[in-house]
């Protein structure tokens, strides 16, 4: 892993923030690097097809209900949505896995006319922020890794940012649970997307968290979790 920046929150933690564009998860999990992952529902050549006999595994959920799941995801479900998957094995050093709505979404695409061309930032940040929280306060995560969330080849400056000031506010609220470590893990993004996360501190420019209306729902006995702003 490689250290990009530390955020400081209000309560007095720090986060490290790091990236790791070579391992594939199994040796980021067994390496005790990470104990949770955040992956968009793109599958195939992606993060999600490259690590999916590893989650079907270690989960000890079947391969075939993963693909179906996120496919449907993708492709059928029009809410902006995020598919948990705890771990059933007892023994795993992964806590579960997010598969989350990502820019090749169904979902994105009432906003990808909107951006004019840029990631459009509320989907990216209230995706991101929920996911976290979920990740922690659910599952009890603590070292944290994410994917891309936007469509292969398409990750931008603006992803990096939003999804740190999520991390951000959430380890901000004082009941929030501690998380140690937060890793961008996979392809399609390079060291250039997160030149501005070291400024976030200190421009104090991160924004202010507002809530959002969350709807639970389950889709083949697998927890579906919607927003709504």
């Amino acid at each position: 892993m490689k250290k990009l920046a530390l955020i400081k929150t209000e309560t007095g933690n720090t986060i490290q923030i790091g990236y790791d564009f070579e391992s594939v998860l199994s040796e980021l999990v067994y390496g005790d690097k990470v104990d949770f992952a955040i992956i968009s529902t793109e599958n195939g050549f992606s993060p999600l097809g490259r690590n999916i006999d590893f989650i079907s595994a270690e989960l000890n959920i079947d391969r075939q209900e993963i693909t179906q799941i996120a496919n449907w995801n993708r492709f059928e479900n029009s809410k902006v949505s995020f598919v948990v998957l705890p771990s059933k094995n007892l023994s795993s050093k992964l806590r579960g896995v997010i598969l989350a709505a990502s820019g090749s979404s169904k979902c994105y695409e009432k906003y990808s006319s909107l951006s004019y061309s840029l990631p459009y930032r509320d989907f990216y940040y209230n995706v991101a922020y929920e996911s976290i929280s979920y990740a922690a306060q659910i599952l009890g995560a603590q070292k944290i890794s994410m994917s891309h969330l936007s469509a292969s080849g398409q990750f931008h400056k603006d992803i990096a940012t939003c999804v740190a000031e999520a991390l951000a506010h959430f380890c901000d609220r004082i009941e929030s649970p501690i998380i140690k470590q937060f890793l961008f893990f996979g392809c399609c993004m390079n060291e250039s997307h997160f030149l501005g996360l070291e400024r976030l501190n200190s421009e104090g420019k991160i924004s202010k968290h507002h809530n959002i209306t969350i709807t639970t729902s389950l889709v083949d006995e697998f927890e579906v979790i919607s927003l709504n702003w």
